[in-house]
């Protein structure tokens, strides 16, 4: 489906230039390399409002949002440029490219936002907490790193929670239909932003389920 806004794309790569790179083009290994703060990584960040909010409240973190359309994540980088925000990468390509330009053990937290819940059966490898995606995610995440997921998809829900348990990750939260949290307390954690499409389920009183789980010690 076409991005509605894509004309704007020469218009959003230029302005959001200084936070954006691209994986077919950059070389993200020096990149990553760069970087001196702790890395958080939103998987899928759409238009990036999770990303800024994120780095809003936690200006020593470097968050990175990775998204594969990039008229999506041009307009993200931009906003986040006009914002002045300085501790964001925005990234466009897909995480199984990205990561392995990554360091092991580098990323505090991984965020899986309303991610595609690709529903039908054969579709299960390209689901974000598939099982191969969670061997990558357990060699990017710190020893005291975790995984968030929210979504508003129960069975998807259900599935992933399943998916963790069986690679035998330490599963610390699982909360079907947990409550909207307005309090800004001292935990980087994505409880306490909302995404615009948590804001909008959540206008429209559709359940979100969240989970927070550690990988298994190496």
């Amino acid at each position: 489906m076409r991005y509605r806004g894509a004309h704007h794309l020469p218009e959003w790569l230029k302005q959001g230039a200084s936070v954006l790179r691209d994986s077919r083009k950059d070389d993200l290994s020096e990149v990553f390399q760069a970087i001196d703060q702790p890395i958080c990584i939103e998987v899928g960040c759409g238009k990036g409002g999770f990303i800024r909010q994120m780095a809003e409240r936690w200006p020593d973190v470097m968050f990175v949002g990775i998204d594969k359309v990039p008229a999506v994540i041009a307009k993200a980088a931009a906003n986040s440029v006009e914002q002045g925000l300085s501790n964001v990468l925005f990234i466009i390509g897909d995480i199984e490219h990205i990561a392995p330009k990554i360091e092991d053990h580098r990323v505090q937290q991984i965020f899986l936002n309303f991610s595609d819940p690709w529903p039908k059966a054969r579709h299960e490898s390209r689901r974000l907490t598939a099982p191969q995606k969670l061997q990558m995610y357990a060699r990017l995440l710190a020893k005291d790193g975790v995984l968030e997921q929210k979504t508003d998809n129960l069975p998807f829900f259900d599935w992933s929670v399943e998916s963790i348990e069986r690679a035998n990750w330490d599963i610390e939260r699982v909360e079907r239909g947990f409550a909207a949290n307005d309090e800004t307390p001292n935990e980087l954690s994505s409880q306490f932003v909302q995404t615009e499409y948590e804001q909008k389920f959540r206008g429209q009183g559709i359940p979100i389920h969240y989970l927070c789980a550690r990988p298994p010690a190496e």
